[in-house]
């Protein structure tokens, strides 16, 4: 690659680092939040340390000016994740280990950033939570007697039982938001880094991926103690409500590589399984097509009748 394109190149990106961590005091940071990772993972693949090192200085110096010191905290925060994956492509490693890394790195990351805020400064997440909903709460009441949140269920001890709810997901939640975030990085950083000159790791095609057998036993003995063990706020309780949705997401992604599958060697257009998997987020009973495609040969059967 060319010194000075590398240069300019280097420069843009951090400019766009620059630009995303400014955002995050926008409304905008619901949106930038899933790219923060890009910038440094491009930079720290393409760059030598001690030049990725150069490069961000400035731009973390322009943080703590224009944003504060909270805010240097926060592009730190994403430079981890992002220089495990950076790294992981300089050694040519495969796209699903970077993508792990990233994105295990991300929920430590998240949970030290809890046991640290509740340990030095006594942070309360149930009680933001319930503050939030009592404050999306507050402008439906006192409307005809009746307040309109209290005919919507949002009455003060629902609001109470849905913030702790929320706080039990919340490894759940975590785990699906990292992942996530690793996954379009990647999905970004590897044609960015290809027009560059620079070689990554794809990922296989959806359609190929299978998880393995035992998640679905998993499963079946998560549903069968669920189904004998009171609901509470105990261990047990929290493990298996974060536990189940989290083995129902990981079975609605093998029902969509199922219907890739099956439009691959059906020869569909590529917008069929598209719209098969945008009814199955509502319709989620149909990720038992994803289980019956782990525990059976549906594949061998479909590819023997499409010769």
């Amino acid at each position: 690659m060319n010194i000075l394109k590398l240069r300019w190149t280097s420069i843009a990106w951090s400019i766009v680092y620059l630009l995303l961590l400014l955002s995050l005091k926008s409304p905008l940071v619901v949106i930038t939040t899933f790219f923060m990772l890009l910038p440094g993972v491009v930079l720290f693949t393409l760059l030598p340390l001690r030049s990725f090192i150069v490069h961000m200085i400035p731009v973390l110096v322009i943080v703590a000016w224009l944003a504060g010191p909270a805010y240097v905290m926060l592009s730190v925060f994403f430079l981890i994740p992002s220089i495990l994956m950076g790294l992981a492509y300089k050694r040519r490693a495969a796209a699903f280990k970077a993508i792990a890394l990233g994105a295990g790195a991300i929920l430590v990351e998240f949970l030290l950033v809890l046991l640290v805020s509740k340990a030095l400064f006594d942070f309360n997440l149930s009680e933001v939570i319930e503050n939030t909903f009592n404050m999306t709460a507050a402008p439906l009441e006192g409307m005809s007697g009746e307040t309109v949140a209290g005919s919507m269920g949002w009455s003060p001890d629902a609001i109470e039982q849905l913030s702790q709810l929320t706080v039990r997901l919340l490894p759940f939640t975590l785990s699906v938001c990292s992942l996530v975030i690793a996954w379009v990085a990647h999905g970004l950083a590897r044609p960015t880094l290809a027009s560059l000159g620079q070689v990554v790791p794809k990922l296989q095609p959806l359609r190929t991926w299978k998880l393995p057998r035992s998640l679905v036993w998993y499963y079946l003995a998560a549903l069968l103690i669920s189904m004998f063990t009171s609901t509470g706020s105990g261990f047990l309780s929290t493990v298996l409500l974060n536990i189940i949705p989290m083995l129902g997401f990981c079975f609605m992604v093998q029902t969509a590589s199922f219907f890739f599958y099956l439009a691959y060697h059906r020869k569909w257009n590529a917008l069929i399984p598209v719209a098969l998997i945008i009814v199955m987020l509502f319709f989620q009973p149909l990720r038992i097509i994803g289980i019956l495609d782990i525990l059976f040969p549906l594949r061998d059967k479909i590819s023997r009748s499409g010769r």
